[in-house]
């Protein structure tokens, strides 16, 4: 799992010409990532444990995730 507080992966320069290339080597990886999570602030960066729950849909390409933290 890649947790990503930006908009997207890959810079919108590229993006915009329909280019995902750091998207898709970390797809490709068997990985997923989770973007725009709020209070990402308040998670500290050692020591939390991070819950992911999502539905997989068939072909999806995107969709609302619940992710919480269990700080220490």
């Amino acid at each position: 799992m890649i947790i990503v507080a930006t908009l997207d992966t890959d810079p919108g320069i590229k993006t915009s010409k329909g280019i995902y290339e750091c998207e898709m080597y970390i797809l490709s990886k068997n990985h997923y990532q989770i973007e725009l999570l709020a209070n990402l602030d308040k998670v500290p960066e050692k020591g939390a444990i991070v819950i992911v729950s999502f539905p997989k849909p068939q072909r999806g390409s995107g969709f609302p995730a619940r992710v919480f933290a269990i700080l220490p």
